[in-house]
């Protein structure tokens, strides 16, 4: 669907921890793979067969409904974390971490979304933005994946827009010490508003695109039992509440609207942008993304004064490679307009 297999394609860089050192990094699609057992790769298939019908639908501008947005959310998890875990590997992990858990651990644990934007290329291609950088090494929560025509924005990070959704959120959250805890955080958790605010998310979506929010509730990451989830607002605007499955919010201009089971969404962007500025709008959005991310994140007063200061430093130095990296996909974008 995206073109010839065997073409080699610009997948992110090779670097170094000060990243004084850039080497782009080419493959063909069919040579980028890595190791996976048989059990995982029976386990995955069923998801991408069923996420096959719904990208076509998609590219056809056809409806989806919720239940197919959640199929497609659950997708694109498993893509996010399968990278993160694949760039380790490749970069020789060059962020110096012990990864602790595997896709089947993070498939719809946070709040997620996916922000939707479409171009006028005619070409069909595939490519990803963000799963490069160090950044997305220590925290693989924002990526954009480009097929054909269209990019995906996904994020999913702890409840990032709960509370604006009004369902329960953390009045306060830590990130507990021990490595074993696989990114486990404790949460005191307050009852939530039980109404919605607008916007989701106080931070700027990006290029004009359709707007897609799940909150999800499953508690696996968090320490004790939540028993302010057991409301009739959340009950209500979940598609499988016993499994902690939020229903699917569409954000339009100054409407949100909710989706639950068979309903239909419409998942086409109404404007159409010029590819040659979209690819560098997106890139530069991924990448704020990322840097925002690493503006909220859980306490880290649990953890040893040492461990601390080694988050702190590390958190600041790869937001500043970030905003090095923003700067000069800003000058390619200012070329694209002139």
């Amino acid at each position: 669907m995206t073109g010839d297999p065997s073409r080699i394609v610009n997948l992110g860089s090779i670097k170094t921890l000060d990243n004084k050192f850039l080497t782009q990094r080419q493959y063909s699609f069919d040579s980028f793979t890595f190791p996976a057992c048989d059990k995982c790769n029976l386990e995955y298939s069923y998801l991408e067969g069923r996420t096959k019908h719904i990208f076509e639908k998609i590219f056809n501008e056809k409806n989806v409904t919720a239940r197919e947005t959640n199929t497609l959310l659950d997708w694109f998890d498993k893509v996010r974390i399968g990278l993160w875990l694949g760039y380790h590997q490749l970069d020789k992990n060059i962020a110096n971490i012990n990864p602790t858990f595997h896709i089947s651990t993070r498939i719809g644990q946070y709040d997620r979304t996916l922000f939707i934007s479409k171009s006028n290329s005619s070409k069909d291609k595939l490519n990803i933005g963000g799963p490069d950088t160090l950044s997305f090494a220590y925290t693989p929560s924002a990526f954009t994946l480009i097929v054909n025509n269209y990019y995906f924005t996904n994020i999913s990070y702890y409840f990032l827009f709960s509370r604006r959704i009004g369902f329960p959120y953390p009045a306060s959250i830590n990130l507990l010490p021990d490595e074993k805890t696989e990114g486990r955080v404790e949460a005191n958790i307050s009852g939530g508003k039980r109404r919605i605010m607008q916007p989701l998310i106080r931070f700027p979506v990006g290029p004009v695109c359709v707007e897609i929010y799940q909150p999800m509730f499953k508690g696996g990451l968090i320490e004790g039992v939540i028993e302010e989830y057991y409301c009739d607002y959340v009950r209500e605007n979940s598609l499988d509440f016993e499994n902690g499955i939020g229903a699917i919010f569409k954000s339009e201009g100054t409407k949100i609207t909710r989706h639950l089971g068979d309903e239909n969404i419409s998942l086409s962007p109404g404007y159409v942008y010029p590819d040659e500025i979209l690819f560098f709008e997106s890139a530069i959005n991924v990448l704020k993304w990322q840097n925002h991310l690493n503006t909220i994140l859980p306490d880290l007063n649990l953890l040893p004064k040492e461990q601390r200061k080694n988050y702190k430093a590390i958190f600041a130095r790869v937001s500043q490679i970030n905003r090095y990296l923003i700067k000069g996909q800003e000058q390619h974008l200012a070329s694209s307009r002139h």
